[in-house]
């Protein structure tokens, strides 16, 4: 509890307490807000934790309803994450190939030094997975300079949701190393070899994803449902 000599959190200071709760499941999926007592709690008025509540429904990770309040909102099912992967490879290897081009806007020098920034010591693999997978890949799709795409990537919050999702148990060093061969391939000015790397990391995210749900049967399971197989490319 805050005592009058503490200094207040500003609105996006609450943003960060109650954004790493929910992503913590410290607000567990599914449940109602209660502005009074988070005020209480981090002894602010209602204010900051209403602005703070419009950002992170903005987050898509909580939903509002007209007079009943703010929810949390539900994590990604099986479903959910092949939607989102699919949007991904709709736009992610394009935006490498024309990143990996012999030009000022070629951003392999800043994603090289966002690959050695990364620290999995600092705070918690997740945290610090959401924080390096949304620079590394929005530096790849910030150089192509289509201002729609960008937007409707930045809408998606996908690393917020997909990490969301899990603990500290991800494989960042796999990860890591995917992130070095598209770097690699951009730095080569390989258009080819960008788009090819960033398919290939997405599928084997997806996999990684899917495969770590509760409850996701193993491949080959004579009762697994069928699910709909991305295409890579080349493929048909």
């Amino acid at each position: 509890m805050a005592t009058s000599a503490t200094p207040k959190l500003s609105s996006a200071e609450v943003y960060e307490v109650l954004r790493r709760r929910i992503l913590e499941h410290t607000l567990p999926p599914a449940t109602k807000i209660n502005i009074q007592r988070i005020s209480q709690e981090l002894g602010v008025s209602a204010t900051p934790v209403r602005e703070a509540l419009r950002q992170l429904q903005g987050d898509n990770l909580l939903v509002g309803t007209s007079n009943k309040g703010y929810t949390t909102t539900d994590v990604l099912d099986e479903k959910g994450v092949r939607a989102l992967f699919e949007f991904r490879l709709l736009v992610e290897p394009w935006a490498a190939r024309v990143a990996a081009t012999d030009s000022l806007r070629n951003p392999s020098g800043d994603l090289d030094r966002e690959i050695r920034a990364f620290d999995p010591n600092f705070d918690s693999v997740r945290h610090a997975m959401i924080d390096h997978d949304s620079k590394f890949h929005l530096t790849i799709l910030g150089s192509t300079d289509n201002t729609i795409v960008i937007d409707a990537y930045r809408r998606s919050h996908c690393h917020l949701h997909l990490f969301r999702m899990f603990g500290d148990e991800w494989d960042w060093r796999s990860s890591l190393a995917q992130h070095r061969d598209i770097q690699d391939a951009i730095a080569r000015c390989d258009p080819d070899g960008a788009e090819e790397a960033m398919r290939h990391h997405l599928h084997q995210a997806y996999q990684g994803f899917v495969e770590s749900m509760p409850n996701t049967r193993q491949p080959g399971d004579p009762r697994s449902p069928s699910r709909a197989r991305m295409v890579r490319r080349g493929e048909r």
